[in-house]
């Protein structure tokens, strides 16, 4: 596995070759992505190390096609958000000067992390026996409701 050099995070490039230089990320890409997701489905080896094989080369489809680099980082900050990782500290690490950026566009929320949420929610309705008034006062108890109305 090749090592990445890293640089200055705060002011130079996150990646720098031997000479501090920002990478070639043509050179990242075709080294270090490519290899690992064209693999042959039939024996495993690269594509590039196809070549003596003796049968016809075949991607491996359960492994995820390569969308480019700024497919990686919405990927990146997606997968943080579900591993627990708060907001801030994704921004930080996408170095954007904002989270307002990071949030909406970064971070993507699947079906099953709704259902999750929800599922909390009601667990802890349930569990506290009726609803905290909100900051207008217009929230009724939740015996009031009855559990048949949460969903």
């Amino acid at each position: 596995m090749h090592r990445l050099r890293c640089g200055n995070p705060q002011t130079g490039p996150i990646f720098a070759n031997a000479k501090g230089k920002p990478l070639a990320i043509v050179s990242l890409t075709n080294r270090l992505i490519f290899p690992p997701l064209n693999r042959c489905g039939h024996c495993g080896n690269p594509q590039t190390a196809h070549q003596k094989a003796d049968h016809e080369y075949k991607r491996d489809y359960r492994i995820p096609e390569w969308h480019g680099l700024h497919a990686a980082r919405h990927g990146l900050g997606s997968n943080l958000y579900h591993l627990g990782v708060s907001d801030m500290v994704i921004q930080r690490i996408l170095r954007h000067a904002n989270v307002s950026t990071t949030a909406p566009y970064y971070i993507k929320t699947a079906a099953a992390d709704v259902r999750s949420a929800m599922t909390k929610l009601e667990n802890h309705i349930a569990a506290v026996g009726q609803a905290q008034a909100d900051t207008n006062g217009t929230l009724e108890p939740l015996s009031v409701f009855g559990a048949s109305t949460i969903q």
